[in-house]
């Protein structure tokens, strides 16, 4: 086995483990943040429930929605996105196999279209819970610019 392939096997290697590491990355930090966020914004709009009793709380009933909706949209994403990483280690796994030359299956390519799949549902919920979480921000602030203090 030559120099430049032996690299490359130890590079893919290499890259497994940091691919590893993405996963259980990916599945905290974003989705902390705008689960945390969204929650704060349910808790806040709970308090405008009790603290102003006599207003018009349609907007702070929609912002409320919008940030539950954040929510629910960003749990999907933590799944397709741990499936996405899951399917780019198999991969990679198969692709070294196959430079070694050890056995390997021989249908691998179809995970590197898995992970594509659940990759593209995994951006599409990430920036679906972040739009929604800023559409509840939104009527949220707009019911406070209401407000005569």
């Amino acid at each position: 086995m030559g120099k430049k392939k032996k690299k490359h096997i130890n590079n893919l290697n290499e890259y497994i483990k940091t691919a590893e590491s993405r996963a259980k990355y990916s599945l905290e930090r974003f989705d902390i943040l705008i689960i945390t966020l969204s929650s704060g914004g349910i808790a806040l709009s709970m308090s405008f429930f009790e603290n102003f009793k006599e207003i018009n709380k349609t907007q702070v009933y929609i912002g409320c929605v919008f940030f539950a909706i954040a929510v629910i949209i960003n749990l999907l994403s933590q799944i397709t996105g741990y499936y996405a990483n899951r399917f780019d280690i198999m991969y990679s796994i198969q692709e070294v196999r196959e430079l070694e030359k050890k056995e390997f299956e021989s249908d691998y390519k179809k995970y590197d279209c898995f992970k594509k799949f659940f990759d593209f549902f995994t951006t599409l919920f990430n920036f679906s819970s972040l739009l929604s979480f800023m559409t509840g921000m939104i009527f949220i602030i707009l019911f406070i610019t209401k407000l005569n203090f």
